[in-house]
Parts: C-alpha cells; structure tokens; sequence
C-alpha cells in the first residue's frame, strides 16, 4: 500500500489507526531513522516555523506524508481548525512540496509503538492490536483538492 492508498482510507480527515499501523508495517517504517529529519525540523522550529507547529513533534516522513505528534485530542482538534493550506509554505520551504500531515495523539503514538514492539515480540497467531477498530489520527490534506475530494467522498458516504 503507497501512500496514496492509504490516504484512500480517510474520511474527510480521519483516518483509522489500524490501517496506518498496516501502512507503517508494509513501508518498513518503523526501521526507518528520521534523526536528521527531526534535527532540521527542530532547527526550523527554533528560528521561523509558523506558531502552528509549536505544539507538534515530528515523527517521520514519507514520500508526501509528515506525521506529527501532538499533546491530546484537544491540541489535534484545534490545530485540525485552524489549519490553513497557506502553511504549507514550511513544508515547502524544508522539502521542496506540500505535503500531507497525519496529526497523532501522544497516546496515539505510544499504542502504535507498543504494539510494533509486541508484534515483534510474538508469534504471527498472537497478533494482538490495542487500538481500537473505531480510533482515528487526523489528516490534514496538502491542497484544496484533495480537500474537496475527500469531502465529496465524506458526504456521499452518509448519504
């Protein structure tokens, strides 16, 4: 699954846990260093970056996605408001594009983790994953037309 196709998976801007887990677990994301990536975000962090991104921490990158953890669900539903596509002028100043951005909970986080590390831990039969089937991060899209897709898609699903 690409990343592309995980993004299939969201609903105007949730996007179930478990298929992020399957999406890390598939791209050997969790094997991945992103040290340098989260150096030059600090830096950025530290000199301009928008006040949007104080209260984030980056996690990884990938092809067109950026996940960043937040505090709670309280700091994720207000950045998830007050997100503008104009702030994407940082992406676009750090890595040459927009990009997608996947918000998780600190929460969030460590349950992915923990189940990472027990997945690895066990056999394949145990495969016991914590979050729950209905647990979602947020995206926040890196244009309007995405944006609009997935908001025709949200609609015609409760329809």
């Amino acid at each position: 699954m690409d990343s592309t196709e995980l993004l299939e998976n969201t609903i105007l801007c949730h996007l179930p846990l478990l298929k992020l887990q399957e999406w890390l677990k598939e791209n050997s994301l969790w094997e991945k260093d992103f040290a340098e990536n989260k150096k030059q975000w600090k830096q950025e962090l530290e000199n301009n970056l928008p006040s949007f991104f104080i209260d984030t921490e980056l996690l990884m990158i990938e092809k067109d996605l950026i996940f960043l953890q937040v505090e709670d669900e309280n700091v994720q539903e207000y950045l998830a408001k007050t997100y503008q596509v104009k702030e994407q002028k940082i992406c676009q100043k750090l890595f040459g594009e927009n990009k997608h951005l996947i918000l998780l909970t600190k929460k969030q986080w460590q349950g992915l983790n923990k189940n990472e590390k027990e997945l690895k831990n066990s056999n394949p039969v145990q495969n016991s994953i914590e979050t729950s089937e209905k647990e979602n991060c947020l995206v926040l899209f890196k244009d309007e037309i995405t944006i609009k897709k997935n908001l025709n898609k949200w609609l015609e699903k409760i329809e």
